[in-house]
């Protein structure tokens, strides 16, 4: 067993400051903040875009002076209305809407997101207490979003999950049946294990409600150890999810563990704003439910992906299993890591992913949507130069190094493309990546099987052709339109 005292000591993430404000002064210079900005806003004058209305953010980012934005006639923020119209029911993208992984400048780690809840399916002394699917006690979200990281070489890992409700009516029950939760199991028997204790932290996050609490396993009499802080927070229609652990624990421990988490969260519980009843800003990349039906075209304009998009098109399993999808939770091309970078998956405004697997065989295709054309544009640049700095990954034997390749292919309808091939040096295995981009959308295919270099130009030619045959679909997300 360390040391507590020693591991308080040595906290990982070092070096990042936790002084945030008091609750009382967040609010305080919230409020002014939204005013200011509210009525430059009213007049046409400059939007001020650099600043959402929580202070802890301008505490973390370093000033209180916003800078102003370009020239433009900003649109005013809706108010949900009562009866829940109005309530944003998709996450927005990071694109300067809302970023899940945000954290402070001087932050020493960053998160990776992942389309999937991270904290999920809380179970306190036996009793479901959270989810975001159908077994919630409350209702399942709408949509949610995960976020995870962990430290290398050591216990420490954190999670953040964000879940969107049909109303705040429904966020603020979800939020209270967490509370109930912990209030009525403060231990919980682990068979021979240490018992799990739990307790409410006296703290107040910078939102419309908030909870804190401390997960901790009682290693006898005096020693408390695996300390993990939970933080719930919610605004408007959203709830805010963080955990952190580490294998300490203690009354020393958990203050220093809630003060700098709350300093971690501040980007995240002010960029929240969004979701409130009174939102701060319209996000580029949602559209309320009461806008209009007809998808919009042009340069910074989010059309949602139809419901009918057919990105299954001449995707099948080869033994006729159901796919997986299509659907914003269906598994799509699997995570990318060449050498070090990561290039997908990439963060966007929406997502819509399928596949269909069979033995020693994956076929998945992803859809990605931007706000802006320079971002689609940069996350396919990112895809093809990591592909070109990555020429092979080395494995356990030289034989099961895998070689990347960029291979030639065919997309005439595709704005920019880059199709590349990951195959073992000998033997069979690997896969065929192919990313093409039309104005604002960039839809991926990933192919998995038997490959080998004899093999591959009809594969590519194969899977072009299927690509070839959906890009037409994507004119929504072109100046031009459909």
């Amino acid at each position: 067993m360390s040391d507590p005292i020693e591991d308080l000591e040595n906290l990982k993430h070092e070096g990042l400051n936790v002084n945030p404000l008091p609750a009382s002064e967040v609010r305080r210079r919230g409020t002014r903040m939204r005013r200011r900005n509210n009525a430059i806003a009213a007049v046409g004058a400059l939007a001020v875009i650099a600043v959402v209305a929580t202070p802890l953010a301008v505490v973390a980012r370093g000033g209180d002076d916003a800078s102003p934005g370009p020239v433009g006639t900003p649109s005013p923020s809706p108010t949900r209305t009562v009866d829940g119209a109005g309530w944003l029911q998709a996450i927005p993208g990071s694109s300067g809407d809302f970023d899940l992984t945000a954290l402070p400048d001087d932050a020493t780690f960053r998160y990776d997101v992942r389309p999937l809840p991270v904290v999920d399916d809380l179970t306190l002394c036996g009793v479901p207490t959270f989810s975001t699917r159908s077994n919630d006690p409350v209702a399942p979200a709408v949509d949610f979003l995960g976020a995870t990281y962990s430290e290398p070489g050591t216990d420490g890992s954190a999670g953040r999950t964000l879940a969107l409700y049909e109303n705040d009516e429904v966020a603020a029950k979800v939020l209270d049946a967490v509370r109930h939760g912990v209030e009525t199991c403060p231990t919980e028997q682990q068979g021979q294990g240490a018992p799990l204790v739990y307790a409410a932290v006296d703290t107040e996050l910078p939102a419309e409600d908030s909870y804190v609490f401390t997960q901790q396993a009682r290693m006898d009499k005096d020693l408390l150890a695996d300390l993990t802080v939970f933080q719930v927070a919610r605004v408007g229609n959203a709830v805010y999810l963080a955990t952190d652990h580490t294998s300490a624990g203690g009354p020393q421990v958990v203050d220093a563990e809630v003060q700098r988490m709350a300093t971690l969260s501040a980007p995240v519980l002010s960029d929240m704003c969004i979701f409130a009843a009174e939102p701060c800003r319209t996000p580029s990349g949602a559209e309320s439910a009461s806008a209009e039906a007809h998808p919009s075209i042009g340069e910074g304009a989010v059309s949602a992906i139809p419901a009918d998009f057919p990105l299954d098109r001449d995707i099948a399993s080869p033994e006729g299993d159901p796919l997986d999808g299509p659907s914003a939770k269906a598994q799509g091309v699997p995570p990318l890591d060449l050498c070090g970078r990561s290039v997908w998956p990439v963060d966007g405004v929406e997502r819509l992913a399928v596949t269909a697997t069979g033995p020693e065989y994956r076929e998945s295709r992803e859809l990605v949507t931007f706000s802006r054309s320079a971002d689609v544009t940069a996350a396919l640049d990112a895809l093809r130069q990591a592909v070109k700095d990555c020429p092979e990954i080395p494995g356990d034997t030289s034989a099961n190094d895998q070689l990347i390749s960029l291979q030639e292919a065919d997309l005439a309808a595709a704005d920019d493309s880059v199709t590349f091939s990951m195959t073992y040096r000998e033997g069979l295995g690997g896969g065929v990546y192919q990313f093409a981009r039309v104005g604002r959308a960039l839809v991926g295919t990933f192919n998995g099987g038997e490959w080998s270099t004899d093999t591959l130009p009809a594969g590519v030619e194969e899977i072009s052709g299927k690509t070839e045959a959906l890009l037409p679909e994507l004119c929504v997300w072109t100046v031009e339109g459909c």
